[in-house]
């Protein structure tokens, strides 16, 4: 099978080297949905992203851990060219979805963000109805069967674990909801126009202790029917959360930010291969 074409220049070190790190990436991996192969990435001169190796496997949920800095958003907005509109950001080497490239010529960034979905940081419902932030994706994309609207938004509701909560306030704004119910309406959101990929930016930072609990069941309960990657800086949430784990920081002479470690979580957690990754999860750094 050939190599999905990118923008981007010529991997370094020919198929030899691009097969050691398929190889390296792929380390307890099923079958793989997303994967970096020597994948930088630039804001302008600066380089962000220096040569990660990384397979995202499917149905499953990977965690990006790392101290600040060291490019796990970067990565992160990547996987749905977010960037796009960032003056002078450019992508090098391989990054797939399915084996296509992310980042080839041919690909609709808009159509790209119909398979990958992205829940931020914070909640940021739209000023519509709840009902209304739910069917919003829907309707973009054409969906003009109130029936069919109706039944998603409430399929979308129920995933998120928010329908028993809303289901009698479906028309109030989803901005009267509280920072919890913001989220998983968000999730809802996202959900509702089934993308292929989740992406999850920090999802309970700005939320409190019970809010977060939800969140994270909620995250357990999406597994399987989507996969999902998420950026923490919370070890514990990570431990619990996640099937797989890549650890990441910043290179003290570049300033990039590269993939030190990747694995099944269990193993790295308990048994890290890095000497750098045992001493960021044992707190001496970070």
């Amino acid at each position: 099978m050939s190599e999905p074409r990118t923008r981007s220049l010529p991997l370094a070190g020919g198929f030899a080297a691009t097969a050691a790190a398929r190889a390296r990436a792929r380390e307890g991996v099923g079958k793989t949905k997303i994967e970096a192969v020597n994948f930088n990435f630039y804001y302008g001169s600066f380089k962000a992203l220096d040569k990660i190796n990384l397979a995202i496997p499917q149905g499953e949920v990977t965690a990006l851990i790392g101290p600040s800095g060291c490019g796990k958003s970067t990565l992160l907005r990547a996987i749905n060219r977010m960037h796009d509109k960032t003056p002078g950001a450019r992508a090098e080497g391989l990054l797939t979805i399915d084996g296509e490239s992310i980042y080839g010529d041919e690909v609709d960034p808009i159509l790209l963000r119909r398979r990958v979905g992205m829940v931020f940081q914070r909640p940021n419902p739209f000023a519509k109805s709840v009902f209304d932030n739910v069917a919003y994706g829907l309707r973009v994309l054409g969906e003009r069967n109130s029936k069919r609207i109706k039944e998603r938004v409430e399929w979308a509701l129920r995933r998120a674990a928010l329908w028993d909560e809303v289901k009698d306030r479906l028309n109030a704004t989803g901005t009267s909801l509280s920072g919890g119910q913001q989220q998983r309406l968000c999730i809802a959101r996202t959900i509702a126009v089934e993308p292929e990929v989740v992406l999850m930016d920090e999802p309970c930072s700005a939320l409190d202790p019970i809010s977060t609990l939800k969140i994270e069941e909620l995250i357990a309960d999406l597994r399987g029917s989507f996969t999902i990657v998420i950026v923490t800086h919370n070890m514990q949430q990570a431990a619990r959360v996640s099937d797989y784990t890549a650890f990441m920081l910043m290179d003290s002479q570049t300033r990039a930010g590269q993939l030190v470690e990747f694995g099944p979580t269990a193993r790295l957690f308990t048994n890290p291969t890095d000497p750098r990754t045992e001493a960021y999860l044992s707190g001496h750094f970070g």
